[in-house]
């Protein structure tokens, strides 16, 4: 089999674009996507980051990160890999490569379907776990977009280092407020913050998934 070739998406590529929002489309839940033009307003942005991987110069999946360049952590917003090339380690790749562009020192979050029992969400948390993500624990995460309906119930998950236990609630609320207003460009009164707040302990365990 062919080695797997891991790239950055440039933001002049629109072929490559094309490409990756084929990916993207067919593999994410429809109520979690951003639109097409949305996710190419993504690409302009110097605070996100873009890999593909390709086999034999064909792309057969593609990720999407929030890098921001003055804080202390990073989000892995979206991954997708075609049908026929899934459990080849090739998520994990681009998991690992936007941890590494991301430098050392910061904490990565990853937004995850709730375990609602189906097999799928089973393989997909099971993916994030090997990868060492726990979930924030008592976080009934709110996925703000709107654009083809309401999300499901969220989860959002941290890779942190393994004898760190619990979060100070005010990180992670620095967290939710920098992703609701940067990556969804959300007002920092949005009613779903303090929800997602309120219930939260001071300190904020992390839980195996």
């Amino acid at each position: 089999m062919s080695d797997i070739i891991i790239q950055p998406l440039m933001a002049g590529d629109a072929q490559g674009f094309a490409e990756a929002f084929a990916i993207y489309h067919d593999a994410i839940e429809l109520t979690e996507q951003r639109t097409e033009e949305g996710l190419r307003r993504l690409l302009l942005r110097p605070d996100y980051r873009f890999f593909v991987a390709r086999r034999e110069r064909k792309m057969i999946g593609m990720s999407v990160a929030y890098v921001p360049t003055e804080d202390y952590f990073w989000l892995f917003e979206y991954a997708a890999v075609i049908p026929e090339a899934r459990g080849a380690n090739i998520g994990a790749q681009l998991f690992l490569a936007s941890r590494a562009i991301a430098g050392p020192g910061r904490m990565g979050l990853v937004e995850v379907d709730a375990d609602r029992g189906s097999d799928a969400q089973a393989r997909r948390l099971n993916f994030y776990r090997k990868l060492g993500c726990r979930r924030i624990d008592g976080l009934e995460y709110q996925l703000p977009l709107e654009d083809y309906g309401q999300p499901p119930a969220m989860w959002l998950l941290a890779l942190a280092a393994p004898e760190i236990g619990t979060l100070d609630v005010n990180i992670v609320e620095r967290w939710l407020r920098t992703i609701y207003e940067d990556v969804y460009a959300k007002r920092l009164d949005d009613h779903r913050l303090a929800q997602m707040i309120d219930s939260l302990p001071d300190d904020v365990p992390l839980v195996a998934i």
